[in-house]
C-alpha cells in the first residue's frame, strides 16, 4: 500500500527546509561588534587584542619550556609555530568566533575569542 502525498504534506516538508536552511545560515552569520582575543599563560594574560581592529599581520612571541609564537592577521588568530612535541596547538589552525579556544598544554597556553553579542537569539513571551 503506497500512502500518498498531499498538499498539506508539502507545506510541512517546505517549512521544515526553510526552518533548517535559515538556521544553517544564522549559524555561520557572525553576530559580534567586537572580538577580543585574551592570551594568557599559566592562568596569567599576556595579551588583550581587539581583532576587529587588527589589519595588518602581527607576530607574538612567548617563551617558557615550550616558547613558539603566535599569528594575528585579518581579525582571526592561531599558533604559528610552537616547540611543543604534538603540535596540537599548531594543527587547530586559525580561530576567529567567540567562544573558540586554541591551546598549547604543554607550554600553559590559552589563547580564547571573547565577545559581545548584539543581535538577540531568542525572544519568549
Amino acid at each position: 500500500m503506497r500512502l500518498k502525498l498531499r498538499y498539506g504534506d508539502y507545506i510541512v516538508f517546505f517549512v521544515i527546509v526553510l526552518v533548517a536552511v535559515l538556521f544553517g545560515v544564522s549559524f555561520f552569520e557572525n553576530h559580534t561588534d567586537e572580538k577580543i582575543a585574551v592570551i594568557s599563560q599559566n592562568n596569567i594574560v599576556i595579551d588583550r587584542i581587539e581583532l576587529n581592529k587588527i589589519s595588518e599581520p602581527y607576530l607574538i612571541d612567548y617563551s617558557g619550556n615550550y616558547p613558539g609564537t603566535i599569528e594575528v592577521n585579518n581579525g582571526r588568530i592561531r599558533f604559528l609555530h610552537a616547540d611543543c612535541p604534538d603540535q596540537v596547538c599548531v594543527n587547530t589552525g586559525w580561530i576567529d568566533k567567540p567562544g573558540q579556544i586554541a591551546v598549547c598544554l604543554p607550554a600553559g597556553i590559552i589563547i580564547k575569542i571573547e565577545g559581545s553579542q548584539t543581535d538577540v537569539d531568542i525572544i519568549v513571551h
